[in-house]
């Protein structure tokens, strides 16, 4: 029989270096209207992205393996330096002109955890990570965005909140990527679809979604986590 301590050895570790949403919402097809939405100060979807994230990071205690510490993910100098191939600076210049707009969990960096036709692996944000966290069996990226979804006939909007949760292993080998979503129980007026545009109710909603999609992954994420691979 293993020793406690020999079996804590084995466990393997996995660093959570991006943790994220789209400040745009998707599913209207209304550029300039959700794009100053995002602008407004009062649509402040930063105290979500951290509420999420530690949520999250509480599910995470049922995972197959460790999570790194918070800590040492962002006092690792390189990992501070570290500037996304894909997903750019969206405080300044043409991203903010082009509506384009995230919400970081804490201090922790923006990066995509997908490919792209235009970069090479290694160019590859998550292949990049695993090299700044050489010690970690794996690196997971989480993102999450949000859409409209039109109900009672195009007279009333609700709010669909997704997640994106990517892990891969230390050779830049995806292990499992799972997709959840769920949708909010308030609403707001609509015109043939296309909502009322106020700041102060829809963050509420997106709260609400946000709600309800960490509620019905409780107990449920764990489980998931487990069946789709192994480190």
């Amino acid at each position: 029989m293993l020793a406690p301590a020999t079996m804590m050895a084995q466990a393997k570790k996995v660093a959570l270096v991006s943790f994220y949403s789209d400040k745009k919402i998707g599913g209207t097809g209304l550029g300039s209207t959700t794009e100053a939405l995002i602008e407004d100060p009062s649509f402040n979807l930063q105290p979500l992205v951290n509420k999420a994230y530690e949520r999250f990071m509480e599910f995470s205690k049922d995972f197959p393996f460790e999570m790194m510490d918070y800590n040492e993910i962002v006092g690792n100098a390189e990992y501070r330096e570290f500037r996304s191939n894909i997903l750019f600076d969206t405080s300044k210049g043409i991203n903010k002109l082009m509506g384009v707009q995230y919400a970081r969990a804490k201090e922790l960096v923006l990066a995509f955890g997908g490919k792209t036709l235009l970069i090479s692996d290694d160019k590859l944000d998550q292949c990049r990570m695993t090299k700044i966290f050489p010690t970690a069996d794996g690196v997971m990226l989480v993102s999450m965005d949000y859409e409209f979804e039109s109900r009672a006939m195009g007279f009333a909007t609700g709010i669909k909140a997704n997640i994106t949760i990517s892990l891969f292993d230390k050779t830049c080998n995806k292990i499992f990527r799972i997709n959840e979503s769920a949708v909010s129980k308030s609403k707001v007026p609509a015109v043939k679809g296309i909502p009322v545009m106020d700041p102060k109710k829809i963050r509420p909603m997106c709260e609400d979604a946000t709600d309800e999609l960490f509620d019905d992954l409780k107990g449920r994420l764990a489980k998931m986590v487990k069946k789709s691979g192994k480190l």
